[in-house]
């Protein structure tokens, strides 16, 4: 009976983890569109927090010719290493946004919608290899993935 289910339980891991999941590469993804357009308009820095040290720890950049409209935001860890970068609209994250781990390595990355997750999302281990890679549609969860050295070991559709 132990071998049956192992055996069952094998074919359902390798089935969930080979299905295709239709995911929109971020390239494709219109909101993509948005965070290249942004970083071609002209932009003014602002610094809207820093360390003890003086140091930067928050930025926001604002239409040059518009300073109330924020369009992008940038946080720092202490060590000077990116903590997030992102692209806004009407105060909302909207575009690609990436988290990074105090050492540098991405944490996590993908793209907002009008303040909600859009398309893929990626999560990572501290050694920069995939961890979870999740597909949002208008905000919501509707396939998760789980990977252990590189190879997907589960997937839940939601």
């Amino acid at each position: 009976m132990k071998k049956i289910v192992l055996f069952i339980s094998t074919i359902f891991l390798f089935y969930s983890c080979s299905q295709k999941t239709e995911i929109k590469p971020l390239e494709e993804d219109v909101n993509i569109a948005y965070t290249d357009s942004i970083n071609k308009l002209e932009l003014q820095k602002q610094i809207i927090d820093i360390f003890p040290s003086g140091q930067e720890k928050a930025l926001v950049f604002v239409l040059k010719n518009n300073p109330s409209k924020i369009v992008k935001e940038i946080h720092f860890y202490k060590n000077g290493k990116k903590q997030v970068e992102g692209t806004l609209k009407d105060k909302q994250r909207h575009g690609r946004w990436t988290f990074w781990y105090d050492n540098g390595e991405i944490w996590s990355e993908g793209v907002f919608k009008n303040g909600k997750s859009e398309g893929l999302f990626s999560i990572y281990n501290r050694d920069g290899s995939i961890k979870i890679k999740s597909n949002y549609q208008n905000g919501k969860k509707i396939k998760e993935s789980y990977f252990e050295n590189k190879k997907c070991i589960k997937t839940i559709t939601l």
